[in-house]
């Protein structure tokens, strides 16, 4: 039978030799057992791979250090915005993200160093977290940290420090304020320059003439605050005596913020409160007698009694005063300001008492506001009253005030404003030196209480606003800039010495001169015993 044609051509393809089916079976199940093997190899190298954590991307600590002074202290914390980044997790501040779902994410925020002073000097730093589980989920987002544990010397973390300061470094003005009082009792506000040099990150040399040539050093002392009075408030400007200030803090990578802004007299009260703290009332010494507010106490004048005030040293019966009303409200009392003074002579040897040294106070208490009148009396040459202080409540301020119980015909009532004297042989003279200097010395000398009582007082000031002058002298001299308004600034300007040359802290005075900065303190001590008593 002859073969199809179709037969015949499937002939022709058809070449394998007849009975080879079983070696060809072999050979694809050994490739298939080999294709096993090198799988089982692939899953057993990828599970020692990861096993050994080499699919781990490192986070070195050292490198997240970010280090930030404040007052003098560093602080160590992790950049953790900076890892965020570098190992593109996603950001929980850019993305409604919820962090449940990415532990890895949440453990990186929650990284914190802990540094603590070693003997020899410098810092132990430890990464920690306060997640029990931080490990495991950082492994589990394919992290690792490494360097997690280190120390610094002091010049390592100066050297952090700069390197963590953004460039260019923003200074908040509002930051570096410094709230006193000027001499009637007004707030002033003043820049912090050393506080806020620090904060620059600048490695100034400690040779100051050398200090003074640094372009950002010119302009950071320069630097001031103009205050306006709002009806609620103060608006506060930056000023400075350079007119480049701004482009001479930018080439030395310094950008001032929060150069105005509106401060609310509540705001400006709180400041001065936390700088200053509350002031504490100063012990009386032993050797003064301790007041009463009984009349009968007082005894018959005797010995000589002063007729004059003038270069008497008022303190001790200031301070004798006050004790006695301090010690009458206790802690009841919240205020007290001297709203009258007067010095009672007497004119004849009939007279009751040879004189009465009187204060009038408006003393606010938790009960209210009332009116007090404070006699010392028969006054000696130490300035201390012989008798007891007496105190007595008037039903108000126009009764307070009221001398007619002082019979004209037996005494002479002066009346004292801020301190004045009494039969000054020299008033009217200008108490101020060829330099326009009421202490030349109050630089490296103390001011005795005494030398304060003892100035003349010219025919256009009080005593209180002399001390004004003798404080912002310390820092006339020292090169402060006072308000081109300021009446500190049209007096100084006519001698040669003053030579402004921006704003000037106390606390600068004080690294100098450390006595005139005791001088600063004792006038301020002075001025608050006249007006508040």
């Amino acid at each position: 039978m002859k073969a199809t044609k179709r037969q015949a051509e499937a002939s022709l393809f058809d070449k394998t030799p007849r009975g080879g089916g079983g070696r060809q079976g072999l050979f694809m199940a050994l490739t298939a057992l080999l294709c096993l093997a090198v799988l089982a190899a692939g899953v057993l190298l990828c599970v020692n791979y990861y096993s050994q954590g080499r699919n781990l991307r490192d986070v070195d600590m050292r490198k997240y250090a970010k280090v930030e002074m404040e007052d003098e202290v560093y602080t160590v914390s992790v950049d953790a915005d900076a890892i965020v980044k570098d190992f593109h997790l996603p950001n929980p501040k850019t993305t409604n993200l919820d962090l449940s779902r990415f532990p890895d994410v949440e453990t990186v925020y929650s990284l914190t160093f802990l540094v603590t002073p070693r003997q020899e000097g410098g810092w132990s730093i430890q990464t920690g977290s306060d997640r029990p589980t931080a490990a495991e989920d950082l492994r589990r987002g394919g992290l690792r940290l490494v360097n997690t544990e280190w120390t610094w010397t002091e010049q390592d973390m100066k050297n952090a420090y700069r390197d963590s300061l953004e460039y260019p470094r923003r200074l908040s003005m509002k930051k570096y304020v410094l709230c006193g009082k000027n001499t009637m009792g007004g707030y002033v506000l003043t820049v912090d320059h050393e506080r806020m040099l620090r904060a620059t990150g600048w490695d100034l040399p400690e040779d100051e003439s050398v200090r003074k040539a640094h372009t950002g050093y010119k302009a950071i002392v320069s630097l001031g605050y103009y205050v306006s009075p709002l009806t609620d408030g103060f608006l506060v400007e930056t000023s400075s005596t350079l007119e480049n200030v701004y482009a001479m803090l930018l080439d030395n990578g310094v950008r001032l913020t929060d150069t105005t802004w509106v401060y609310s007299l509540a705001e400006v009260e709180e400041l001065y409160a936390e700088q200053h703290g509350a002031q504490e009332a100063e012990p009386v010494p032993e050797s003064e007698p301790e007041p009463s507010p009984v009349a009968e106490a007082n005894g018959p004048r005797s010995g000589q009694v002063l007729t004059s005030l003038y270069h008497v040293d008022q303190t001790p019966v200031r301070k004798a005063i006050r004790q006695a009303k301090e010690q009458k409200y206790g802690a009841a009392l919240k205020s007290s300001e001297v709203v009258g003074n007067c010095f009672v002579v007497a004119k004849t040897d009939e007279a009751e008492h040879g004189n009465v040294f009187r204060l009038v106070y408006e003393i606010t208490t938790t009960g209210g506001k009332e009116y007090l009148v404070a006699d010392a009396f028969d006054l000696q040459g130490d300035g201390l009253p012989m008798g007891d202080v007496q105190l007595t409540v008037a039903k108000s301020q126009q009764e307070a005030l009221s001398t007619d119980a002082f019979d004209a015909s037996a005494y002479t009532v002066h009346v004292l404003t801020e301190g004045a004297m009494v039969y000054a042989e020299d008033g009217g003279a200008s108490p101020f030196d060829a330099d326009g200097l009421l202490f030349p010395n109050s630089l490296t000398e103390r001011i005795a209480e005494a030398d304060m009582w003892s100035l003349a007082i010219p025919a256009d000031k009080t005593l209180l606003q002399l001390l004004g002058y003798g404080r912002n002298e310390i820092f006339a001299r020292c090169g402060n800039k006072f308000s081109d308004t300021s009446a500190y600034t049209r007096f100084y300007s006519n001698y040669p010495w003053y030579q402004p040359k921006g704003s000037v802290s106390y606390n600068t005075i004080k690294a100098k001169y450390p006595v005139a900065a005791e001088n600063i303190e004792s006038i301020k001590a002075m001025e608050k015993l006249i007006k508040e008593g």
